[in-house]
């Protein structure tokens, strides 16, 4: 592991497969592409931000491991100036409709073999779009490293997302201790909201709805994979 990766950094990395060529879109200082290229995860990289500075920050990480030669820096609005093949693609740290907004301008989704996501709100709405473009969910998972996040990878297939699936996660086989830490806190939030409304009225229905899904989730606890 690198010195510098966060732990939610380092799960992204783990949640990645090998594949020739990786674009990390919003790369930041260039922590997850660099540990890519050492990691042999991957042959080549395409680092891009929309951040100049961002970008040079990476640049430089690169030239100091001695990778500049197998990486492409780009500035860019997403994914808008990516004209080269892509076998893999990173989009982690932006709000879910970021990331819905860079994936709906992409020409080229249909090719790219896998994806990794690391959206920091919008979840409901992230998944429903992953279904309505035909992204499968691979793994649906969560890690707490200060605050939580929520990892999703994906690849191009047809899947079919209900309701509870899209709101409390794809993958009930993945619901970590991460997961059921998280859940314990959604549940206490939800129940500070709950006693401050009114007892009969449609919102009060819908939070007291979320706490039966959710004591229905902590059934399946015990038989749970971490």
């Amino acid at each position: 592991m690198m010195t510098n990766l966060s732990l939610r950094q380092q799960k992204i990395v783990d949640a990645t497969k090998n594949f020739e060529v990786t674009c990390d879109v919003g790369c930041d200082h260039g922590y997850i592409g660099v540990e890519l290229l050492k990691n042999n995860k991957t042959k080549f990289l395409i680092a891009s931000d929309i951040s100049e500075k961002s970008v040079k920050k990476a640049e430089n990480l690169l030239k100091k491991e001695n990778l500049l030669e197998f990486a492409s820096i780009k500035v860019c609005d997403g994914l808008s100036s990516i004209d080269k093949n892509v076998d893999q693609i990173i989009i982690a740290g932006m709000g879910g409709k970021e990331i819905v907004h860079i994936l709906s301008e992409y020409k080229n989704i249909k090719n790219t073999k896998y994806f990794a996501f690391q959206p920091m709100n919008e979840l409901v709405f992230f998944r429903k779009f992953l279904e309505k473009i035909n992204l499968k969910i691979i793994k649906d998972f969560i890690v707490y490293d200060k605050k939580f996040y929520h990892i999703i990878t994906a690849k191009n297939g047809d899947f079919k997302l209900t309701d509870f699936q899209s709101k409390w996660g794809y993958k009930p086989k993945q619901r970590n201790s991460d997961y059921f830490l998280w859940l314990d806190k959604k549940e206490e939030k939800i129940k500070n909201i709950v006693t401050k409304l009114p007892k009969y009225n449609e919102k009060s229905e819908k939070f007291l709805k979320c706490l039966s899904e959710i004591k229905k989730i902590k059934k399946t606890k015990g038989a749970r994979k971490c």
